[in-house]
């Protein structure tokens, strides 16, 4: 669990008011009048307000850095992400309060200037130095509201606030089904119907709905190609059927994939599309195809695939076998000490050049004594270190066998995500866990967080990567209750807090594939 750095001025030291940075000064002199504002209309009282605003404002201070970096993340402007989460603080403060009328908070509103019967600093710099001294505290009073336990499950919440990108949205959801409170650090996607409820993450370029329509009235990638593809979707019309190979461009339109065999959807990868969205991988019984969205070409290569699951290493580096990474643009096939069956995919990381490093997940039982192990390789040419970890911790003995492609994010501490069949979690009536997506720190090999699904009540589950560097994607297939026309649900789960929020629907059942997007907005 994260915490709070240590408050200098709790330990009964003298010491001068905590300066504030310009950028967080700036900020508080524009959103202090319309925060007070709304605070009167909810409390009715003016020092009621006063006192409600500032400890608004002193939550945002204390995460003043970490949505600071968020706004640079995704280029967002100055203050946007506070502007979220102080949206979402206000907006539990009027839930708890339950006003007789609705109340909200209007940031761009200028109310009228009234005076506030008690004294206040004089100035912006005054009033925000006195905010974010308040800030570094580490107890807050209104961090117990709506159920929270601490300071940090609501900080968790303001986060998760980030994801939606929406000033309102629905109530958190309790656990489903009703039963056992959660273990610590596993989580459960919710049924089918309230996925569709879940707040909104809204994606760049990516569509809200993924529905391409009748492929046959779709222009073939080679007649219209994209300079990079967002993602790559096997059209499938139900029945066992595979439909072809369809790629979403960079300006919102469908293509129909033309140049690639018919069997080729059928195998469809969840880590098919290169990260950058250039090429995409697919695979048949014994062939590798690879298709440049730059021209619609698809080009055989000799190499011979040990399964459907492709790895990129990087733009153009392609995992084929145990001794076998593909340069995809010059065809050479180079050494490396290992293949694609657990090798992790890295994802949000630049550079174009051969890679030197493997890292991998190891299933427990696999030799049978084995508990699961974080391997890392390092390589160059023929010469190859291996360094193993076993996984440790609380999470460990929830891993059971690793399924499908792995997922690594470069940045913010470097985790690794990957499904596997969870062991050792409650069974109840309705709700039989058998899917799970496990986030893990490779460098100290321990299980940061587990997602659960039960297949009949949530859908199946795949993993598709990462959003950023601390969001997964993840697709939900069918289940009960699935809404005609929508038979996925692309979701994205904040692994600081467990969140949820619904990216996408799919109106295709068949495989999906994404580039690194660019986070919410």
């Amino acid at each position: 669990m994260e915490q709070e750095p240590p408050d200098v001025l709790s330990q009964g030291d003298p010491a001068p008011a905590l300066a504030a940075p310009a950028d967080f000064t700036d900020w508080v002199a524009r959103r202090l009048p319309p925060l007070e504002h709304a605070a009167r209309q909810l409390t009715g009282d003016d020092a009621e307000a006063a006192a409600l605003a500032r400890e608004l404002l002193g939550l945002v201070a204390m995460r003043w850095p970490r949505l600071r970096a968020n706004d640079a993340e995704h280029h967002a402007p100055p203050g946007a992400a506070a502007d979220r989460l102080l949206r979402r603080l206000f907006a539990r403060e009027a839930a708890d309060a339950m006003p007789q009328h609705r109340v909200r908070l209007d940031l761009d509103r200028t109310p009228p200037a009234r005076r506030i019967g008690r004294a206040l600093p004089t100035t912006a710099e005054d009033e925000a130095a006195a905010l974010w001294q308040r800030g570094r505290a580490t107890t807050r009073r209104r961090l117990l509201i709506a159920g929270a336990v601490g300071a940090v499950a609501l900080g968790a919440a303001g986060i998760r606030a980030l994801t939606t990108g929406r000033d309102e949205g629905p109530a958190p959801l309790p656990a489903l089904p009703t039963g056992p409170a959660p273990l610590d650090g596993v989580d459960e996607v919710p049924a089918v119907a309230r996925q569709l409820t879940l707040p909104v993450a809204l994606v760049a370029k990516l569509p809200r709905e993924l529905a391409p329509g009748d492929p046959a009235r779709l222009p073939a990638l080679s007649a219209r190609p994209t300079l990079r593809a967002l993602a790559v979707l096997d059209a499938a019309t139900g029945g066992g059927a595979t439909g072809p190979l369809l790629v979403l461009g960079e300006d919102g339109g469908w293509r129909r994939v033309d140049k690639l065999p018919a069997a080729a959807a059928a195998l469809l990868s969840a880590g098919a599309l290169a990260p950058d969205g250039t090429r995409m991988a697919v695979v048949t019984a014994d062939e590798l195809w690879v298709v440049e969205a730059a021209t619609g070409r698809a080009r055989k290569y000799d190499a011979a695939p040990q399964s459907p699951v492709v790895v990129w290493l990087g733009p153009r580096h392609l995992l084929v076998a145990a001794d076998q990474l593909l340069d995809v643009g010059t065809g050479a096939l180079l050494p490396v000490p290992t293949g694609a069956r657990d090798a992790i995919a890295p994802r949000r990381a630049a550079g174009t050049d051969a890679p030197s490093t493997v890292l991998e997940l190891l299933s427990a039982g696999d030799p049978i004594t084995a508990p699961p192990r974080v391997r890392s390789w390092e390589f160059d040419g023929r010469y190859h270190s291996e360094g193993t970890i076993a996984v440790t911790g609380p999470g460990a003995g929830r891993l059971g066998q690793f399924l499908g492609p792995g997922f690594g994010v470069a940045g913010g501490g470097d985790l690794v995500a990957r499904m596997c069949e969870p062991m050792g979690l409650p069974v109840r009536a309705d709700w039989r866990p058998a899917e799970a997506v496990a986030v893990l720190d490779p460098g100290a090999a321990r299980v940061r967080r587990l997602l659960v699904a039960d297949a009949d009540v949530t859908g199946g589950l795949t993993l598709l990567g990462w959003l950023d560097r601390r969001r997964v994607l993840l697709s939900c297939g069918g289940g009960s209750g699935a809404t005609p026309g929508v038979t996925q649900r692309v979701l994205v789960w904040d692994v600081r807090d467990g969140g949820l929020a619904l990216v996408a629907t799919v109106a295709s059942g068949g495989a999906l594939s994404l580039a690194d997007l660019d986070g919410a907005v």
